[in-house]
């Protein structure tokens, strides 16, 4: 299941209910039930059916122990939020509480998207490509050497998508700028690519590869379109969020992704 699903279906059963939103907040893997329902104010019955309706939806799971068995507390089971959304702002699941203001948001971030959308940047040419050598990696370009691990470029493509003018990754030359070439055809390393991207980025997105030439070496670039203000990408192996900034991948913060669900830039 995607994160923007989950997120739905959070605002759907949280809409006016504004005490199995708090319910659901203290669910951490180490509470019991009647741990939270002291907390909440609430009998017992109540949060049992609250929390019945949050695993239905597949927000929370009970916890294993190290054995595969179901970890008890107080006579209770102890829950905790789903990997995918263990780490998203409770703000996410507040920001929408009505029919009518989820439409006027979307038409509000639609216009703006229509606005001011951005197009992917474009291939450079071989002595475009040598001047980005020289000048080293940035928050535009990634260099990867051949034979890197293709889960390493999915990983740097994720976080490209969630920044405001993409980005393109050089497959073929080092760290240090210096031109290797491509150890495999354009073809084959597409393949691999995109299975790699549909197995672990979320929504899944369109990347485009072009092939240069560049010393007698074939390159290869990877075109990162600008994130698009709507999806928030998420790489599904740790399910986490990535923004590129400078040179880096950093997990987004609560305040980042906060933004990034207005539909704001962070990078």
């Amino acid at each position: 299941m995607e994160l923007q699903e989950l997120i739905s279906r959070g605002r759907f059963i949280f809409s006016g209910a504004p005490k199995r939103l708090e319910v659901f907040r203290l669910i951490n893997g180490k509470r019991s039930t009647k741990e939270i329902a002291r907390s909440v104010g609430r009998s017992l019955k109540s949060t049992l059916n609250d929390i019945k309706k949050l695993r239905d939806l597949g927000l929370i799971t009970p916890k294993l122990d190290s054995n595969g068995k179901i970890v008890k507390k107080d006579g209770c089971i102890v829950y905790e939020k789903v990997p995918l959304i263990r780490h998203v702002p409770l703000s996410y699941f507040q920001d929408v509480t009505s029919r009518r203001r989820k439409i006027i948001k979307k038409e509000k971030i639609h216009k703006k998207i229509k606005k001011s959308k951005l197009s992917p940047l474009s291939v450079p040419s071989e002595r475009e490509i040598l001047d980005i050598c020289r000048d080293g990696e940035s928050q535009l370009y990634e260099f990867k050497a051949p034979g890197v691990k293709i889960d390493k470029i999915t990983k740097e493509i994720a976080a490209f998508l969630n920044t405001k003018n993409g980005g393109l990754i050089f497959y073929g030359i080092d760290d240090d700028g210096y031109i290797i070439g491509s150890d495999l055809r354009r073809q084959d390393f597409d393949q691999m690519l995109q299975n790699s991207i549909r197995n672990t980025i979320s929504p899944q997105p369109n990347i485009e590869i072009k092939e240069r030439e560049v010393l007698g070496h074939k390159i290869l670039i990877i075109v990162i379109p600008p994130w698009d203000r709507k999806n928030i990408y998420q790489y599904k192996k740790d399910g986490r969020v990535y923004i590129r900034k400078g040179t880096n991948n950093f997990i987004a913060t609560s305040e980042e992704l906060k933004k990034l669900a207005r539909g704001e830039y962070v990078v």
